[in-house]
Parts: C-alpha cells; sequence; structure tokens
C-alpha cells in the first residue's frame, strides 16, 4: 500500500511539473498588463514562467503560471496568484483575521485552513 501511495504522488507530481494556473483580475491589461510583476509572483522568481494577456470579452487581465523546474510547488503558485489579485485589484493582501483564543488541540483544524487556505481549491 505504502509503494502505491509512492508511485500516485510521484505520478502526480510529474503531471503538475508542466501545468498551467490561470487567473482573471478585475484590472485593464493597460494597467495589470505592462510594467513589473506583482510582488507575490516577482517572488517566486526565476522558478516560474508568468504570461499575461487581455482576458476574453475585455474582462480584465489575464495571468497564466507555469513552474519551470520542481522548486515551486502548485500551492505555492496558486497562493501567489491568489495574493497577486488582492494586490492589484484593491492595493493589499487581505489575510484572514486571527483567531480569538489562544491555541487548543480543539482550534487547530481551524488554524491550519486558514494557513493553507489559499493553496487549494478553485481560482
Amino acid at each position: 500500500m505504502t509503494a502505491s501511495r509512492i508511485v500516485v504522488a510521484r505520478r502526480n507530481r510529474d503531471q503538475e511539473a508542466g501545468r498551467r494556473h490561470v487567473i482573471t483580475v478585475n484590472r485593464a491589461f493597460d494597467d495589470a498588463g505592462t510594467g513589473s510583476l506583482p510582488a507575490p509572483l516577482a517572488a517566486l522568481g526565476e522558478a516560474v514562467e508568468v504570461r499575461r494577456q487581455p482576458a476574453p470579452g475585455g474582462r480584465g487581465t489575464e495571468f497564466s503560471v507555469r513552474a519551470v523546474s520542481g522548486k515551486v510547488s502548485a500551492g505555492e503558485i496558486r497562493r501567489a496568484l491568489r495574493e497577486a489579485r488582492s494586490e492589484l485589484e484593491i492595493g493589499y493582501v487581505l489575510l484572514p483575521g486571527g483567531p480569538t483564543t489562544r491555541p487548543t488541540p480543539l482550534n487547530k483544524p481551524l488554524r491550519e485552513a486558514t494557513a493553507h487556505g489559499r493553496e487549494g481549491g478553485l481560482l
């Protein structure tokens, strides 16, 4: 069973290597499509390839990111795209509020979900 999990994990990692992650930002291409990259995407550096183009129907700017090497995970790319969209649309990155109580075993799942929420799900 462990061997099959390792094989599946390797196969998934290989499939993720060339996958493009795309997000649409509600800013005109003239504003967001030219100039330097937003800080979250620029922080990934040479480990990713970033393409910008006008979104279909004039609905903003489309950012497409693909990992060039195995140094960046899909979760890191997804987090950077979400933070870049937030930065471009409202000017700063919205962060969830911290827990209102001290850390306990009962609120650990909520703390984990908050810490890794931007890495998964639909873009």
